[in-house]
């Protein structure tokens, strides 16, 4: 058994709890909606295209998508998991936490010694 699932069955978050959470955590709501309408018009616009997003003050957006149960799966069985997996798991794992009472963890508890999942180069990519 795992780290991550250790961790889940000590405090007694079931995965069906992560993957709702989840879910609902990377939705997109209606300011998101608005940052990416805004950013997609800076883009277009000739005169905003200079500028950066922090200069007209535009922040990112939720991703929209929450952590598949492929996912989930390969996290509960120890497998290398790319940085914005491991995130949205952590913040899943801490909404639950927080609604429970329990103070917030970070992803080096969470996942112990497993390595983080690295894609190929952008060098790589485009040859």
């Amino acid at each position: 058994m795992g780290a991550f699932q250790q961790f889940l069955n000590e405090k007694q978050i079931t995965p069906d709890t992560l993957l709702r959470l989840s879910r609902q955590l990377e939705a997109h709501g209606d300011t998101d909606r608005v940052l990416v309408r805004k950013r997609a018009d800076k883009r277009r616009d000739k005169e905003k295209q200079g500028k950066s997003y922090q200069e007209l003050e535009l922040g990112k957006p939720k991703s929209g998508r929450g952590v598949s149960t492929q996912q989930l799966q390969a996290a509960l069985g120890d497998q290398p998991l790319p940085t914005r997996v491991r995130g949205k798991l952590v913040r899943a794992v801490n909404a639950v936490l927080t609604k429970k009472g329990g103070g917030a963890v970070d992803a080096a508890a969470l996942f112990g010694a497993v390595p983080v999942r690295k894609g190929d180069s952008a060098k790589k990519a485009a040859s």
